[in-house]
């Protein structure tokens, strides 16, 4: 997906990275040419286009015919095509979100077992985050347009080799679906992992994990569903019949209602390229996993994926947060400086960031006041660990 700047029209119009225009214009730049032409025609050869028939062709009113139904279903197509780009995006994220908070539930559960069983923890929590990042880049690599790409997982070698092995007839052998055998892989390591002793938590409770899991298989299904269903073959049909009609209608129509070699040219330009160019629009959102520029970035979601798994092997993964000795406890102290930063974000007022935050805490405990500060966390842990 292409990251870009409206601030900049300039810019922004005459770039060709994931643009149409291109496309567009190869359509209607023939087209305006042949208004070019008739005009020629008409004023070297008055009469000509009654000898032969064609002034018929000039009517406004065959051309608003044509430009009403096809400005229909180009709407159509065009809502069609966002609908199923942003449900797209939406599904991922969804999916995303599922696992890793299944994931993150099973890191949580399983932090009562280390005090008799951390080897045990330890292991179960690499392997469920290694099968889990193989997981989720496998169900992009399905629904992805080529397999050309691959994409980016956490040490699948890291994996046992009969593990190994088994992911690999069943792809290879038994075209069985990988993203099945993965979660059926996760699924039977947490079961096992809570038998163990190695997860005490209730099974009610632990039940959580495998519907998340659930949720997030179905959310991948959906968005299966968006690149196995095709935008239906005789919309595309007469869309693209009309359009190679419009190309011709144009510029007998433009050139009857205008004289001049300027007007004709502009106008019969940019009416085949909008509507060119709406039509190439739809054609790329319709499927948002594919390979092209305005689609998404699948490796950028397969790289966010692995970074929030790492998180849950960092060595204080399992930190539990507290206050420190001089937080301020007092309710209504706190109301207080929620309703004086209010106020002062209201006025316009901003708190300096670059102010050292000893400063800050100390101003706080003196005065009661900017408790609610603008503080970035960074800084805060610089100051913490300094």
């Amino acid at each position: 997906m292409i990251d870009y700047d409206e601030e900049v029209l300039v810019k922004l119009v005459f770039r060709t990275e994931g643009s149409v225009m291109l496309r567009a214009g190869l359509f209607a730049i023939p087209s305006t040419i042949f208004a070019i032409v008739l005009l020629f025609v008409d004023e070297h050869f008055p009469g000509f286009r009654e000898e032969v028939g064609l002034h018929d062709l000039g009517s406004s009113l065959a051309w608003s015919a044509a430009t009403g139904v096809l400005s229909l279903l180009l709407g159509f197509r065009t809502s069609q095509a966002m609908s199923r780009f942003w449900e797209g995006t939406s599904l991922l994220h969804q999916m995303r979100g599922e696992w890793f908070d299944a994931v993150s539930c099973c890191v949580t559960f399983s932090r009562c077992g280390m005090d008799h069983k951390l080897d045990d923890v330890m292991r179960f929590r690499h392997t469920l985050v290694r099968l889990m990042s193989l997981c989720h880049g496998s169900a992009l690599e399905e629904i992805k347009d080529t397999e050309s790409d691959s994409i980016e997982t956490i040490d699948v070698a890291g994996l046992d080799r009969r593990t190994l092995k088994l992911l690999h007839e069943c792809k290879e052998i038994y075209s069985f679906n990988r993203v099945e055998l993965l979660l059926h892989l996760s699924q039977g390591l947490i079961t096992k992992a809570h038998d163990d002793g190695v997860m005490t938590i209730a099974p009610p409770i632990l039940s959580r994990v495998y519907q998340t899991l659930s949720r997030g298989f179905v959310n991948l299904l959906n968005a299966k569903k968006i690149c196995d269903t095709r935008f239906p073959f005789p919309y595309a049909q007469l869309i693209s019949i009309l359009l190679l009609t419009y190309v011709f209608l144009t510029p007998f129509t433009i050139s009857t209602l205008y004289k001049s070699k300027l007007p004709v040219a502009i106008l019969t330009f940019f009416a085949n390229y909008g509507v060119f160019s709406l039509n190439f629009i739809a054609g790329e959102l319709e499927n948002p996993f594919g390979n092209d520029d305005n689609d998404l970035p699948l490796n950028h979601f397969q790289s966010e994926m692995n970074n929030s798994l790492l998180m849950l092997l960092h060595t204080h993964s399992d930190h539990i947060a507290g206050i420190s000795q001089g937080c301020v406890t007092d309710f209504e102290v706190l109301v207080q400086a929620k309703m004086e930063g209010d106020e002062a974000m209201e006025s316009g007022e901003r708190t300096d960031d670059s102010k050292s935050v000893g400063a800050a805490i100390n101003s706080a405990i003196e005065s009661k006041k900017s408790i609610i500060s603008r503080q970035s966390i960074s800084a805060l842990a610089h100051h913490a660990f300094s």
